[in-house]
């Protein structure tokens, strides 16, 4: 950036005239890149002069201070009207490295883009000056997108933009509550003191269209689960595929490898985009939800105070009195304040009214008596417990039994079919639908996905598996 062709890049942004300046920038940028940018068209000299003209009439450049010093870049005739003034800023523009000029073969003209460190910082500049456009929703189902995109086509281009997506959720959280809490910093001097309610009524109009997206939680549940899904789908990749994705990953994103350390790029990157989009739905969101109630909270009590306050009627005459000692000399309003605190100054005395003393009758103590008394459980109720603690023990496994019965199946060929196993009774059936899981979590046995292969049974219908030994070493 500050190579020996721009060594000043910034200096633009410091001059005087730096709103204006940066207000062309943010124009230029919309033009090119904006919602409502002609990808088609080109921009010469003059349609760039009128667009900066057009921007600072929109600006007002006459709003600005009327100091005539000449300003280091600029000729003593340069700030003279707008079209002086967008002449000057397009040749300061060049001269620091914002804006570059290219020949259109075609049209015979000269047409001006941003330099690549120009085209950063303006959408930078641009960004700062909009409300965001990205919202935590559409980043959220970008994400899963990607990773469905990965599954069908393995492009790792797919899954590195399905991590930026995830991490574009947490900060995109992040800086709604940073927004939020500096909105009830700024409150009191605002607001209260100055009496300006623009800023608070610009995001209540806000609400609808940019932060009810991400308040509705049963959507983001639901994104949440079908990538927690896809990453399922990921980790079933057989190791000679996650080895070539491991590859691509180390050629396209060798800072990915780096950070998984010993292990596989693959499995790091679908672990922190599972973090991720779990932080922002469990802890995020909730920090969201209450800095804004916060700051509603805030507005509403002070919006009440306010209109208590201003208040013209007759019943208002606390306010009357607030503003007329508000308006006394401080030495005055000081020995008055103590003259009434001396007046009003109460005597407590703390006594209990008699009508709220009474004894208790007879029948209101026997039945604090029966109820404190602990009921007997009967024989009958016991048997019923027993009976529920045998049927939940009946068909309870754990994982060690689900993989000594699926060892026990292989006899000694190493591997078997899901389609294989037995389903003659309730515990064969339980076995079989919790077998894939079990195998998953136990360091001796591997699972492969058939993906080609149907699983038809008396109870289950599905893809078939593949379990066998995991062979270490």
């Amino acid at each position: 950036m500050f190579t020996a062709d721009n060594p000043r890049f910034f200096r633009p942004l410091t001059l005087k005239k730096r709103r204006l300046i940066a207000a062309c920038i943010r124009a230029f940028h919309e033009r090119l890149y904006g919602s409502h940018a002609d990808y088609r068209s080109i921009l010469g000299r003059e349609e760039l002069r009128d667009l900066f003209v057009q921007t600072l009439q929109d600006s007002d450049a006459g709003g600005e201070d009327g100091d005539e010093t000449i300003e280091e870049g600029f000729a003593p005739g340069d700030l003279a009207d707008e079209q002086k003034m967008a002449s000057a800023f397009i040749r300061q523009l060049l001269a620091d490295g914002w804006l570059e000029t290219a020949e259109d073969r075609v049209r015979l003209v000269t047409a001006y883009r941003f330099t690549r460190a120009g085209k950063i910082f303006a959408q930078a500049l641009a960004q700062a000056e909009r409300p965001r456009e990205r919202t935590r929703q559409r980043n959220m189902r970008s994400c899963k997108n990607a990773l469905a995109a990965f599954i069908d086509r393995r492009d790792v281009e797919d899954l590195l933009d399905a991590h930026e997506y995830a991490h574009r959720v947490i900060s995109d959280l992040s800086e709604d509550i940073e927004l939020f809490h500096e909105l009830a910093r700024n409150i009191l001097a605002d607001a209260y003191a100055q009496g300006n309610w623009d800023d608070f009524l610009d995001v209540i109009g806000r609400f609808q269209n940019d932060f009810s997206p991400r308040l509705v939680y049963d959507s983001a549940e639901r994104h949440r689960l079908d990538i927690a899904a896809l990453t399922v789908r990921l980790g079933e990749l057989t190791d000679v595929e996650v080895q070539a994705v491991d590859a691509e990953l180390a050629r396209h994103a060798p800072w990915a490898v780096q950070a998984a350390g010993h292990g596989g790029a693959l499995g790091w990157l679908l672990e922190r985009i599972e973090e991720m989009v779990a932080a922002a739905c469990q802890s995020k969101q909730p920090e969201l939800f209450r800095a804004m109630e916060s700051y509603i909270r805030r507005h509403v009590m002070l919006l009440s105070q306010s209109l208590f306050m201003d208040a013209n009627s007759g019943s208002a005459a606390l306010s009357r009195l607030i503003r007329k000692i508000g308006e006394m000399p401080p030495t005055i309003q000081e020995a008055w304040l103590a003259d009434k605190a001396v007046a009003i100054a109460p005597v407590a005395v703390a006594l209990y009214d008699p009508a709220t003393l009474r004894l208790k009758t007879a029948a209101e103590r026997v039945h604090a008596q029966t109820v404190s008394i602990v009921p007997e459980i009967t024989r009958e109720e016991r048997l019923r417990q027993f009976l529920r603690d045998a049927e939940e023990r009946a068909f309870s496994l754990s994982w060690q039994e689900i993989v000594d019965y699926l060892l026990g199946r292989m006899r000694g060929n190493g591997q078997l079919r899901l389609s294989e196993l037995p389903v003659d009774d309730a515990l064969q059936a339980l076995s079989l639908l919790r077998a894939v899981e079990a195998a998953r979590a136990s360091d001796e046995l591997e699972v492969e996905r058939r993906e080609s292969e149907p699983l038809e049974n008396a109870i289950l219908s599905g893809t078939d598996y593949t379990i066998r030994r995991r062979h270490v070493g």
